[in-house]
């Protein structure tokens, strides 16, 4: 019996390193180091069941990130006049459901891996309590390319600790995913309201400080119409009515070995989310009341590229996961605007609920 641990695989190191490096570019601002024992040989398992883990183990980061980029779209129902705008910058944080801190690790899903003293065992997730080594189980890996010449194919080649957790909730008031968001909108015509949100790839290198291998991109489109002025009576309705409808695409790709010239070893990740909802709201003096109601999805996919070197021989292109996220979509809110500033939040109502705090210009 060989054991492996997660900080003598420097490979794995550097993949979990650049993840937590992505999520710090999205606000979280973690220290790399949070990233500690628990994926160290997972490709000696295969390709196939390195997936299943991994899938299973970054699903609150990933489906979090996805929720979060379906808010700070609007913060009233009323649309701009004619040329009107305004810039905002948002803030938000998915709440990670309680019964997502952990996974089920179940040895009939995986072909080599197992676990040797049950059928199953409980797993943090990457946003799950941040556990001690002797808390975690001790997840194996059979020989099943015999490398031992032994003739047993079903005996343990590795050991490793499952991974754990960041225990975000020892550092933070909520465990929650941030999604920052800046966006334009403009008035157009029949109050319609085009909104736009832009980040260009460069941004990665203004943020990191220099090129590091790490690259973003964000691109947005939505649009709010007021149908209230289609209705009978409009004008003895004492509030705002539109519907709104948009999307949003985010990308991002780090390489792993940075320093390393002849290495093609890089995670990507993309993120789209669209957005329909009817809102409503009602303002008295500078104070906005709003709400929308309507249904979101996100899909997310990431995957690992490149050469990676395992016991059994080198593995292409191992990892490739995603998820696909729906459901309805609550939110509450309130607009302060002091002559041309806005200060808003929200709290919405979804799978992974999400508060959202903004600043902006705005001039109508």
């Amino acid at each position: 019996m060989i054991n492996f641990f997660f900080n003598e695989n420097q490979n794995m190191k550097n993949i979990l390193r650049s993840l937590v490096i992505f999520v710090s570019l999205l606000g979280v601002g973690l220290n790399e180091t949070k990233a500690q024992d628990g994926l160290g040989n997972l490709l000696e398992a295969g390709a196939a069941d390195a997936t299943t883990l991994l899938k299973h183990y970054m699903e609150p980061l990933f489906v979090g990130i996805g929720y979060g980029f379906q808010s700070g779209w609007y913060n009233t129902a009323k649309p701009h006049k004619f040329l009107g705008f305004d810039l905002t910058i948002t803030g938000s944080a998915s709440q990670v459901p309680s019964e997502k801190e952990f996974y089920t690790f179940l040895n009939s899903e995986f072909e080599n891996f197992y676990y040797a003293d049950a059928n199953s065992v409980e797993v943090p997730t990457l946003l799950g309590p941040n556990l001690g080594a002797d808390d975690l189980p001790q997840l194996s890996v059979r020989d099943f390319n015999d490398l031992d010449n032994d003739g047993d194919f079903q005996e343990e080649l590795v050991r490793i600790s499952a991974p754990t957790g960041l225990g975000l909730e020892e550092e933070f008031p909520i465990n929650a995913v941030p999604s920052p968001i800046i966006q334009v909108g403009v008035g157009l015509f029949k109050g319609t309201e085009l909104k736009v949100r832009f980040i260009p790839e460069s941004a990665a290198e203004s943020l990191v400080g220099r090129d590091e291998g790490y690259r973003f991109n964000m691109f947005g489109l939505g649009v709010m119409h007021d149908i209230k002025q289609w209705l009978p009576a409009d004008k003895l309705m004492p509030f705002d009515l539109s519907i709104f409808a948009g999307f949003t695409q985010f990308n991002a790709s780090a390489d792993l070995e940075p320093d390393d010239a002849a290495s093609d070893q890089k995670m990507d990740f993309e993120v789209n989310a669209m957005t329909i909802q009817g809102v409503i709201s009602k303002k008295l003096s500078f104070v906005t009341f709003y709400g929308g109601l309507g249904y979101v999805q996100s899909k997310v996919d990431f995957a690992m590229k490149g050469t990676y070197a395992t016991e059994s021989g080198n593995l292409v292109d191992p990892i490739k996961f995603g998820y696909d996220e729906s459901g309805f979509r609550g939110n509450l809110g309130l607009r302060l605007k002091l002559l041309f500033l806005t200060l808003s939040g929200e709290y919405a109502f979804q799978e992974y609920n999400t508060y959202s705090v903004s600043v902006g210009f705005a001039f109508n």
